[in-house]
Formats: C-alpha cells, sequence, structure tokens
C-alpha cells in the first residue's frame, strides 16, 4: 500500500470518526498543548492536559479496547500504555504516567520478574487486557522527558499508527479567536541567505499598502486559546490568498513521524519570538500542505497594487483574517551566488572527506540547501558545523579516522549539545557513527563509572535506612554520558526499580515479603552507554 494512500486513509478516517464525541481522559480538562504545536526540534504530536503541577489523578480510557502495548522507559514517554479501540477505529496513547492500575500493573510485574527487566516495550495479544469504557488504567505522573506533572494523550490511525488531531474527537466548547501578533516579509530573491523584515501586523490596515521584494515569502507569529484564559497554543489551520486565489493552506490534521523534524524548517525564531512560514523550502513532506501554488511564494512581475490576505482558523472554525495590499518594488541588485560545490545540496548525496573524518549524508536527508561547512577544528580537536543544529530526515554516517587502542574504542562517545552516540562499527582505523543531526561533534573516551548513593544513608551505621510508612528508598545515579541498564536485587532477590533520567533517580519499591528482620542487603547495577559498570551492596536498616 503506498504512503499516498495511507495517508488518505488516515484523514478519511479521522474525519469519519471524529464524528462520534469522546469522554476525555481525565477529569480536570485543561489543555495546556495541543497537536502540531511546535517545539524545539519537533512537532507536538498529541494534546497535553494540565494536573495543576500534581500527580496521580484518575486517567480513563476513552472508549471500550484492549491493551496492545505497554511501555516504560526512563526518557521518552516514561511509563506509557497504548490502547486499541476496534470498534472505533482508532489507538490511544496515554504517555508519562506514574503507575499503572492494578489489573495492567499485575502483568506487568510478571514480565518484570521474569525477565529481571525494568525497562521494557510490550506487545501483548489480543484481549489480553480488556478495558471498558471509563475505566481507570493508570495515574498521571511525571515520568520520562516530561518537564512537569501532566498527561501527554494522543489518537492514532489503527492502520498507519500516524497521530492525528484528538481536538476532534471531543466535544470541546471553544469561541475564542486566533490571535496574529506580527508578519515578517522573507527576500527570497536572494535565495542563498533569505532575509527576514519584521513588521508589526498591528500597524497597517486594510488600506495600507507595504513594499515587498519582487519574490517574497510570508511569515507570522500567533497563537490560539481555546478560552480567553488559557494557555496559548499553535494554530490549527492558516491560509494566504493573494487577490483572493488561495496560494498557501496547511491544516494539522495528522503528522506522520518521520516528518516531525520538519518543524525546523517550518518555523523559525527570531528574537525570543517564533514565526511560521507560509513558504515551503526545496523539499518538504508529501501531504503537508493542502494548497501550495509556487511553494506558497509570491512571485509578482509587475509593479501593480495586489491584495494580500492572511486567514487564521481553529480547529472549531473561529478565524482571524488580515487583509492590505503589497506592492513589488523592482531594483536592479544582484545576488552573490555560490557555486554548488560550496553547498550543501539537499537533492544529492553529499560525501564529505578530510584527514581527520568523513561524513556521508543520503540524499534529501536536508530539506533545503544549505551554505555551510563542516570541518575540523584541530585546536579545539573537534568537527565543527558553521550553521545552527539542524536534524536530519536520515541519518548520515560519520566516521573518524583514529590511532585509539582496542580497550579505548569500546568505550568512545561522540557527543553534540543534543545527545551521545556510540559507535555503530569500529576497527583499528576508523570508527563509524550514525546521526541525525548537522552539529558540532567532538570523540571523547569515558571511562567514568556511574555514580551511586542512597539518599537515606546511616554513615555511622554505613546502612541504609528503611523509612517506617512506606518500603521504597531511593538512589542518586549520576553519569557523564546516559544510564543504559539498571538492575537492583534485594535479600538476592530481582526488585522492581524505575529510573527517572531527569531528576537523575531511581526509585526501588521492596517486596514485603522478602525483607527480613535483621540483615537486609540491597544490591544497585548500573551500567552507562559505554557499559562502565558501577555495582553497590548496602545493608538496611
Amino acid at each position: 500500500m503506498s504512503l499516498k494512500l495511507l495517508l488518505f486513509i488516515c484523514v478519511i478516517s479521522t474525519i469519519t470518526l471524529s464524528q462520534t464525541k469522546h469522554q476525555f481522559p481525565i477529569d480536570t480538562v485543561d489543555i495546556t498543548g495541543n497537536f502540531g504545536e511546535i517545539r524545539n526540534n519537533h512537532f507536538h504530536q498529541g494534546i497535553d492536559f494540565s494536573t495543576k503541577g500534581q500527580e496521580n489523578y484518575p486517567i480513563k480510557s476513552i472508549d471500550k479496547g484492549y491493551v496492545y502495548r505497554i511501555k516504560i522507559s526512563s526518557t521518552g514517554y516514561g511509563k506509557a500504555l497504548y490502547i486499541h479501540h476496534p470498534s472505533s477505529g482508532f489507538l490511544s496513547v496515554f504517555a508519562h504516567l506514574n503507575r499503572f492500575s492494578d489489573k495492567i500493573q499485575s502483568q506487568v510485574d510478571v514480565y518484570q520478574i521474569q525477565n529481571q527487566t525494568n525497562e521494557l516495550d510490550i506487545f501483548l495479544p489480543k484481549d489480553s487486557i480488556k478495558i471498558e469504557k471509563n475505566e481507570i488504567i493508570g495515574f498521571s505522573g511525571n515520568t520520562g522527558s516530561s518537564t512537569g506533572p501532566h498527561l501527554h494523550f494522543e489518537i492514532r490511525n489503527e492502520l498507519t499508527e500516524i497521530p492525528v488531531n484528538p481536538v476532534f474527537y471531543f466535544d470541546i466548547e471553544d469561541t475564542t479567536k486566533p490571535v496574529l501578533e506580527k508578519i515578517i516579509f522573507y527576500n527570497l530573491s536572494d535565495t542563498i541567505s533569505p532575509q527576514p523584515h519584521n513588521l508589526s501586523v498591528l500597524k497597517y490596515d486594510n488600506t495600507d499598502t507595504i513594499l515587498i521584494p519582487p519574490i517574497t515569502g510570508v511569515a507570522f507569529s500567533g497563537f490560539d486559546k481555546m478560552y480567553p484564559n488559557a494557555n496559548p497554543n499553535n494554530i490549527y489551520k492558516v491560509q494566504l490568498y493573494l487577490d483572493n486565489k488561495k496560494i498557501y493552506q496547511h491544516c494539522l490534521h495528522y503528522i506522520t513521524f518521520d516528518n516531525t523534524i520538519y518543524v525546523e524548517y517550518f518555523s523559525e525564531k527570531i528574537k525570543k519570538q517564533i514565526f511560521q512560514k507560509c513558504f515551503a523550502p526545496h523539499l518538504y513532506p508529501p501531504n503537508f500542505y493542502d494548497t501550495l501554488y509556487n511553494k506558497g511564494r509570491i512571485i509578482l512581475s509587475d509593479t501593480n497594487y495586489h491584495l494580500l490576505t492572511l486567514n487564521l482558523c481553529d480547529e472549531k472554525n473561529n478565524c482571524t483574517t488580515k487583509s492590505f495590499y503589497i506592492k513589488p518594488i523592482h531594483q536592479n541588485k544582484t545576488y552573490k551566488t555560490i557555486n554548488k560545490k560550496k553547498l550543501l545540496l539537499c537533492t544529492e548525496r553529499i560525501h564529505i572527506k578530510t584527514p581527520y573524518f568523513k561524513i556521508l549524508i543520503p540524499e534529501k536527508a536536508l530539506f533545503n540547501d544549505l551554505k555551510e561547512k563542516i570541518y575540523y577544528n584541530k585546536d579545539k580537536k573537534r568537527i565543527e558545523y558553521t550553521g545552527p543544529p539542524i536534524s536530519l530526515r536520515y541519518p548520515a554516517k560519520l566516521t573518524i579516522y583514529h590511532q585509539l587502542s582496542r580497550h579505548d574504542i569500546c568505550k568512545a562517545v561522540l557527543a553534540s549539545s543534543r545527545k551521545y552516540y556510540t559507535p555503530e562499527i569500529f576497527d583499528n582505523k576508523q570508527i563509524v557513527f550514525s546521526v541525525k543531526e548537522l552539529n558540532d561533534f567532538y570523540l571523547y573516551i569515558d571511562k567514568t563509572l556511574p555514580s551511586v548513593k542512597p539518599l537515606s544513608y546511616d554513615r555511622k551505621k554505613k546502612k541504609i535506612i528503611l523509612p517506617a510508612t512506606q518500603n521504597k528508598i531511593y538512589f542518586k545515579i549520576k553519569d557523564n554520558t546516559n544510564i543504559k541498564d539498571y538492575t537492583v536485587y534485594f535479600n538476592n532477590q530481582f526488585c522492581q526499580s524505575y529510573y527517572n533520567a531527569k531528576k537523575q533517580l531511581l526509585e526501588v519499591k521492596l517486596p514485603e515479603e522478602y525483607i527480613a528482620s535483621d540483615n537486609n542487603t540491597i544490591q544497585i547495577k548500573v551500567s552507562d552507554i559505554v557499559n562502565n559498570t558501577t555495582i553497590k551492596t548496602y545493608s538496611i536498616y
């Protein structure tokens, strides 16, 4: 089945299935992050429900179905549930949970203990855990990469698993129009370095005329609220008309996983304000735009006045419209041309080789041509990229030439400002990494062991104090890269635990049946991404 057909099915099913409204998964309905919201390097692919800074709000299934996937991770979605609703034709996802319901947790317990693992990603047989509509399936939390307590909720198409806009599945009252803050224009006559020009949208009315270059792109900043005092969110639909002809439209119906990084081309941060571009780069995701005439570019060869209209609408079709006249100014200005060999061309396979490294970037990994350079800085002993960090649609192969010992190669880490990479393959001459970004990179040898420190430790008695009110103890886990694995044994029995990576905190729940009256011991084994391993044993009283 082709991608185009799958995306068509995704849109049709969204429209059809969303005609049936469902109950909210949480009683406190305060949406603080909407579908398609612009994040640092991705589009938000669900909606966030606020829990007022608290945890353990009951989370309910929005329809009957069965649990088909359970995932527990120290990063990402943390503790997450995936429920299939065959009668409704979609999947629902609940992320950053603090804990699951007893019915679900009992099966998690069995899997973790049998496999002696804490983090998991399991797919369950159909109807092995049946769920009724409005049944409590878990409790809200702050696990994974969450920046604060909340519920992240998604609806996905059951055939493609592409996230779709969940707002259409609920009965939401919204009479608040989107807010248009600013409009800026890009001079696209300069194809190498198009520059934006800030203009205040409030300054103009329908009789004003704005002078623009003959090839221009429009961008805007703005937001939408579901009610006047609500959190500012992204705008669902954007339309641009030139002389009453639609030249641009996007609607945030769905966003595929491989296209979520497109946000870095779709928007730009200027003076701490995010602008969304109403024009496309050289390449763009198929089916992302509904209308894209001349890639959204305004191309005018005359000197006449033209009516430009920007229309912003939310999911309830509350709209804000701004119209004004534009007039092209033709100047005898020539723009600097750059030899293609000095550009990173998005339509070609890019191969850069130096005495220190080589990098192979696949065709179409970039959405636009870049004039940036990738080179080795001898003084800083690192690979440098002259532009701001940018994500790649497909991973690049970065090969670094070395003179390391075999032992050191096994401890090699490639670091960027965004993440750490471990070697994909290596030999006695080169190390190969798979990277999904263009950024500054430096290679170093990590021989540092993770540190493990109990929070309730009696230094005089050299024992961990077990709290009288609960059978939980906590350890501070730190490493100069990332923690890959952690295992806990209590009185020689495997013990379930959860590592909160952002807090660097390991929570251990001691099974009551294993607690002895005296001589309790706990062993912690923690490994980082290059298998530096720390093992600590403590007595408990």
